[in-house]
């Protein structure tokens, strides 16, 4: 089978990188508010991002950097933490780096902690968060 992504080797203890940005238009919180039957509310006067929204556009950002494509077998778990408000003009951005990485007895797969940030135009840290992710190896498969 082809692959696009990267595999558990392409992993090392370290690798890091960084997203392209994502601005977060006043009709993204408005569709995600009506969709999810979430109530408005503002910070500073303007209309502020739900915490689940920047954990949806912070994972599609890490979707987008390619490496997943045919190669991720599954997200295990994830925890965030969310730092400083979101509001309608921000633009995202995810920092992510390896912090752990093993592979598994067969060594057809491998389980790899990602270490990862969402920081806003101004280079502050808004959400936080820590994910093990299952990636195929190219050992035996």
């Amino acid at each position: 089978m082809e692959t696009l992504g990267l595999y558990f080797e392409d992993f090392p203890v370290g690798k890091s990188g960084v997203s392209v940005g994502k601005t977060i238009s006043l009709t993204d919180i408005e569709l995600y508010n009506e969709m999810a039957g979430w109530p408005d509310s503002t910070v500073s006067g303007k209309k502020a991002a739900p915490a689940m929204l920047v954990t949806m556009i912070s994972a599609g950002l890490m979707t987008r950097q390619g490496f997943y494509e045919g190669t991720l077998m599954g997200i295990l778990g994830n925890t965030w933490r969310y730092k400083a408000p979101v509001v309608a003009g921000d633009t995202l951005k995810i920092k992510y780096s390896v912090s752990k990485a093993s592979l598994t007895k067969k060594g057809d797969k491998g389980i790899i902690e990602f270490s990862i940030k969402t920081y806003n135009q101004k280079n502050e840290i808004v959400a936080e968060c820590e994910m093990k992710a299952m990636m195929r190896a190219r050992g035996n498969g």
